[in-house]
């Protein structure tokens, strides 16, 4: 259907006429432009062309005239003839002047212009001559005029400025004639095209008269067949309906079809107006023709099931008067299966009753069934057709049944029936009895619907019959027994006497056992009451011990600066008894720091709070450690020490390496300590199971000593914390009696034990039992019971609280703590910022700050560090993490988070022992306090070299070239020098060889598994720990990544397709300044820190069929301020979808109805719009080769149920980011 269909004829017609009008206006149109342009064209012929030509040629005339009079003025003998010639030849002259300026104003091209300037320069030649001959020209210097006159220079002078006019005038003709052929050829091309336009006219005259003619006919044409169509069939259906009336509902109406035209292709004229009107009657007459239809079907239908319902209680009642009276089972079943016979048609009958005792089916009547059939009268459950309907109490039907199966005879013949049923009888659905039924003819659906409307009733009617049997025989029973119970009622009552006296003895002794269950509770709720007490002082002594650790630690670590300082005596200034002082004194706190750490170790493994860390242990390696430990001890004791490590130990052992060895070094330590004379041995070995009391397999370490022996009554006392052997104040040895329990609690929480056999006076053994696989699975630390909630006494331990970064810039000038050279510091200058509220060890650090050439910014606290950092841009800070307000952690947080202050080295001293906190965070060192000389010496030499290194190293060891390569332009930047190793064994060369900054380490290479090459990387610098970021697309399991965090700084997944995080990891190790990146990378590392902000506003679709999974998935991501829609299976995501198409992200479930997560993610990529839109599939299934089949069925990524929230929220940043950022590049 087109535009022009629609209109009415009256304005096709108007359409018609107008475009012929039309055309002939623009003809006319045409013809006045073209002549319009004639004229203009003449118009430039004759001010271009003709008028420059009638120019030049008046100039030329004039240059010849003022030739003839030049040397008619020579020439001249009267004085008056003589003034009249020159008067002549000055005004020719100025006159060829004035018209040679006024041939400019006509010149109509640039190469006419450049003639010009030609002419130009020859009158400006010739006019001198000139003006020289009519000087000379007087009567008394005649012959030297006409000698100047025939000179080459006037000759050439006046032959030039002829050929300048000539050549002038040849070149404006030559332009005429051309403008003259253009304008001929215009009118030519004029004549064409009104030629073709009066064609056009006439030829779209013609086309709009057939158009409009056919627009006209065809609809009418189409509106008479239509009408045709529909008067066919009206007179039969006519005499249909009028049987159908008379009563004749066996009648067919005839259904006369609808018109089928697309009305979206009928014009909307006159014609079409009528052919949609003729339409809409044909599905008018349709729609009655069918409503008529279904009145005489609904009609016929009625009819058959009255008479079928009539059918159905005429058989009942017949049924139920059968069944009524006091019959007998024979008689009432033979009356039941000869009237179902007969009413069903059937040739053949038997009616079989239950026997529950004996499970058997037992014949009570039968009907037509000859004798010879009858080999059996009972019929096992299960056993022919009748048995199976028994068996599984439902209705059987057999059609076509076989030869010789069942006959029906008369005195004429004999027969088989063809079709057989078998009907159940369940009450309660309990078996009664069943009927079995055969006849010639197939039983139909009437047939088998009213047998199952009967089957209850009839067996209802059978158990009440049998069950008024069985009341007859009982009640004759009955009376038999009532004598008997007679008798037993004498008896009974005798004893009820008895039971009274013996229910009375039990009551008295339950009383006494409710006394004893209360005495018990009330000891319970005792009990109870000194456990929370206990739980409580447990608590206030963690606590205790916390402050006193931060309390004791701090002044302590200025103690031990200064006692070691004044040890060195640098100065010179102190006497050597001085310094034996000062060194007594560091000694001292040195000791008093061993016993800190002892408290704070015991306190840590009683709370439960103390980390395991299990890897590979080399029990070679162990056996080389403690042996250069102890090996000098030993001689400068003057006593054997020996090691044995039997062979048919494992070489590898998995547990805490750390804790180990410090059980071991405590138990040598002690034996070390307690032998004067004689050997001390350690003895590594599997112990065999009856020695061994862990039961499960083992390596024992036998410590082995010849020294003074331990009492047997004081063994059990030595493990306890503060107990010694000899604990009287005049012992012998020193000590505080916490090694023991300490290495006990270690070796019990690793899963281990420790054994003691001794003498006095004949040495000791202490044996370490470890399990030679420790258990991973105890996450990375020993849990127990959480204490009750106490408020922290006092503001220290608050202080370990780890607030969210604080951004912090004050315009104002910070008051210093203790005095600095803030006020003196000019642009360019090398400072320090110290954050640490010990002043004493601020200042002390200040004065070591300044004494290696710097200056020096010091802040008491955490806000005034963020703030001096922000503004004065030291080239190092030294950070304190127990800091007010804001702590350490928070401080580091903020630096790194901004980007003017993430490139600046940290370096931690604090009394915290968190060190790989510490460095994931970025740090470039970390002590723990209290600090000697030398550390401090090492942190300084530390932030020098960070200070003082600008070209950073950064080693990609990556195997797929293609991964390197695009890791090498992603982080590659001016002031970095990148090395890449493609195995194990090339970075381990590297390393030896080259100072590296940072490592980027995949964890799929070839030559070396990733723990190996790691701890190799650990053996090469055990002093310096380079920052290592494990970059793998493999999925880690938990135990993996634990184990990598004891070596890597940050693990980031490469499916997650985030190198914006990768490049921010790389510029936090390295220390780059990131302002100095192209604005690229600097968005990204933007985007990777900015993680909440990626969240605020987005739209996510939730695709689950579990209402719950919904609202705990939606209730988590409103918190981030994500605007939630939901669909409960995959079509109505699809509709979602459609409504809102902008949706950011879909979370698609699996398992779900009428379309499952799979077909829906199919469907959703077959839509051009949702190419790209992120699909991150949700599954409780979590078999394996479920990611590869999401990821094949469209997701962009996948998270098995449960969902761990951190993770999801991870995974909608990286996805989200990335079609944020896809958008902005298409933008």
């Amino acid at each position: 259907m087109t535009s022009y269909g629609n209109l009415k004829i009256r304005n096709k017609l108007i359409i018609g006429f107008a475009t012929v009008v039309c055309m002939a206006l623009a003809i006319g149109i045409f013809g006045y432009f073209q002549i319009h342009t004639l004229e203009r064209a003449d118009h430039v012929l004759f001010n271009k062309g003709v008028k420059p030509v009638e120019h030049i040629g008046d100039i030329a005339a004039d240059f010849q005239r003022l030739r003839v009079n030049i040397r008619e003025y020579i020439l001249a003998s009267d004085k008056k003839i003589h003034d009249h010639y020159r008067v002549r030849v000055i005004k020719f002259r100025e006159e060829i002047d004035a018209s040679v300026v006024k041939l400019e104003e006509k010149l109509p091209d640039a190469e006419s212009k450049k003639l010009y300037a030609r002419l130009i320069q020859t009158r400006s030649n010739y006019t001198p001559h000139v003006n020289r001959i009519l000087e000379l020209a007087k009567p008394n210097r005649f012959e030297e005029a006409v000698k100047y006159m025939r000179s080459d220079a006037v000759y050439l002078a006046e032959h030039d400025e002829i050929e300048a006019i000539e050549n002038l005038q040849s070149y404006l003709v030559s332009n005429a004639e051309i403008i003259s052929e253009k304008n001929i050829e215009t009118a030519m091309n004029s004549s064409v095209v009104m030629l073709c336009l009066a064609f056009g006219a006439s030829l779209l005259a013609t086309i709009m008269t057939i158009l409009i003619t056919r627009s006209i006919a065809n609809p009418l044409r189409t509106v008479l067949g239509a009408i045709r169509s529909q008067q066919e069939g009206s007179r039969e259906k006519a005499l249909i309906v009028e049987a159908i009336a008379g009563g004749n509902l066996n009648q067919e109406v005839m259904v006369t079809e609808p018109l089928q035209m697309d009305m979206d292709e009928v014009n909307n004229d006159e014609a079409g107006m009528l052919l949609k009107a003729i339409v809409e009657m044909s599905e008018v007459q349709n729609a009655f023709d069918l409503t008529f239809a279904k009145m005489s079907f609904s009609l016929r239908r009625n009819r058959d099931q009255e008479s079928q319902r009539t059918w159905f209680r005429f058989g009942q009642n017949e049924l139920n008067f059968i069944l009524r009276g006091d019959k007998s089972t024979a008689e009432m079943t033979h009356q039941v299966l000869t009237f179902l016979t007969e009413y069903l048609g059937a040739g053949v009958g038997v009616f079989y009753v239950f026997d529950e005792k004996e499970s058997m089916l037992e014949i009570a009547a039968s009907y037509a069934l000859s004798q010879e059939k009858r080999l059996n009268n009972r019929l096992a459950l299960g056993e022919g057709l009748a048995g199976q309907a028994a068996l599984e109490k439902k209705i059987i039907t057999m059609n076509d049944a076989p030869a010789n199966y069942l006959q029906i005879n008369s005195g004429l013949g004999e027969s088989e029936p063809s079709h057989i049923v078998a009907i159940p009888l369940l009450h309660n659905n309990t078996l009664i009895g069943l009927i079995e039924l055969g006849s010639f003819s197939e039983f139909g659906e009437d047939h088998l619907e009213f047998l199952k409307q009967i089957m209850e009733a009839l067996a209802i009617g059978l158990s009440v019959n049998k069950s008024r049997q069985q009341v007859n025989e009982l009640l004759e029973q009955t009376q038999s027994q009532t004598e008997e119970l007679r008798v037993q009622q004498e008896e009974l009552q005798q004893t009820n006497e008895e039971l009274e006296e013996r229910a009375q003895m039990l009551e008295q002794q339950r009383e006494q056992i409710r006394a004893k269950n209360r005495e018990v509770e009330e000891a319970s709720r005792e009990l109870q009451r000194k456990a929370d007490e206990l739980e409580r002082v447990s608590a206030y002594k963690s606590e205790f011990l916390a402050n006193m650790s931060h309390e004791l630690r701090t002044p302590l670590n200025s103690l031990m600066i200064l006692s070691s300082l004044l040890r060195d005596n640098r100065d010179g200034n102190l006497s050597e008894k001085q310094v034996e002082f000062a060194a007594t004194i560091n000694g001292a706190g040195r000791d008093l720091l061993h016993l800190i750490n002892d408290i704070l170790d015991l306190s840590k493994i009683e709370s439960g709070h103390l980390e395991f860390h299990y890897e590979d242990l080399a029990l070679s390696e162990l056996h080389d450690q403690m042996e250069s430990v102890f090996q000098p001890i030993a001689q400068d004791k003057d006593i054997r020490f020996t090691i044995q490590l039997d062979q048919a130990t494992p070489a590898v052992m998995t547990t805490d390496r750390q804790r180990t060895q410090q059980i071991l070094k405590n138990l040598l330590s002690n034996a070390c300590k307690f032998t004067h004379s004689g050997t001390v041995s350690l003895h590594i070995y599997s112990p065999v199971s009856s020695e061994n009391p862990l039961g499960t397999s083992s390596v024992a370490f036998a410590v082995t000593d010849t020294g003074i022996g331990i009492a047997e009554d004081k063994q059990s006392l030595i493990f306890n914390a503060f107990q010694q052997a000899d604990g009287s104040t005049s012992r012998t040895y020193g000590g505080t009696g916490l090694g023991l329990s300490i290495s006990r609690q270690l070796a019990r929480s690793m899963g281990g034990e420790i054994t003691l056999r001794s003498e006095t006076g004949s040495g000791s053994t202490f044996t370490l039992y470890l399990p030679v696989h420790g258990d991973c699975s105890l996450s990375s630390h020993v849990e127990r019971p959480a204490l009750p909630a106490i408020a922290a006494p006092n503001a220290s331990m608050q202080r370990l609280a780890e607030p969210a970064p604080v951004s912090f810039k004050s315009p104002d000038p910070l008051p210093a703590p203790i005095p600095d050279d803030r006020e003196l510091l000019q642009s360019g200058d090398k400072c320090i910022l110290v954050i640490e509220d010990d002043l004493t060890f601020a200042g002390i650090l200040s004065d070591m700050v300044r004494g290696r050439a710097f200056s020096v910014l010091v802040a008491a606290d955490g806000e005034s560090g963020i703030a001096l950092a922000e503004r004065y841009q030291p080239s190092a800070i030294i950070l304190d993490v127990m800091l007010p307000h804001i702590d350490g952690w928070g401080v580091m947080r903020s630096l790194k988070d901004n980007s003017h202050t993430r490139h600046i080295p940290v370096h931690f001293i604090t009394c915290l022992e968190e060190r790989q906190k510490a460095m994931s965070m970025g740090a470039i060192g970390f002590v723990t306090k209290p600090v000697s000389s030398e550390q401090l010496d090492a942190v300084f030499g530390t932030l020098e070299s960070a200070i003082e290194k600008t070209m950073k190293m950064l080693l990609i060891v990556e195997d797929d070239q293609k991964q390197a390569a695009a890791m090498v332009a992603l982080l590659e930047e001016r002031n970095v020098t990148i090395k890449v190793a493609e195995s194990g064994d090339k970075a381990i060369e590297l390393l030896s060889t080259e100072h590296f900054d940072c490592i980027v380490l995949d964890l799929g290479l070839a030559d070396m598994g990733a723990f190996e090459l790691l701890e190799e990387l650990k053996k090469l610098d055990p002093e310096r720990r380079i920052p290592v970021i494990i970059h793998t697309g493999r999925e880690l399991t938990h135990e993996d990544e634990r184990k990598l965090h004891h070596y890597a700084e940050s693990i980031i997944i490469k499916g997650a397709k985030s190198p914006e995080r990768l490049l921010n990891e790389v510029t936090l190790f390295l220390h780059l300044i990131e302002t100095s990146l192209d604005p690229g990378k600097q968005r990204m590392i933007r985007s990777a820190l900015d993680k909440e902000a990626m969240l605020d506003g987005k739209k996510v679709l939730i695709v689950d069929d579990d209402m719950r999974n919904i609202f705990s998935l939606s209730s988590a991501l409103s918190e981030k301020n994500i605007t939630i829609y939901e669909a409960e299976n995959g079509r109505e995501a699809l509709k979602q979808l459609d409504n809102f198409p902008d949706i950011d992200l879909v979370l698609m479930d699996i398992m779900m109805p009428e379309m499952d997560g799979y077909e829906a993610m199919r469907c959703i990529r077959k839509d051009l719009r949702f190419e790209t839109l992120p699909i991150i599939a949700l599954t409780a299934k979590a078999m394996k080769g479920d990611r590869e089949e999401c990821l094949k069925a469209g997701a962009s990524d996948y998270i098995p149920k449960p969902v761990d929230m951190d993770k999801l929220f991870s995974l909608l940043r990286v996805w989200l980011y990335s079609t944020t950022a896809d958008r902005a590049e298409i933008g």
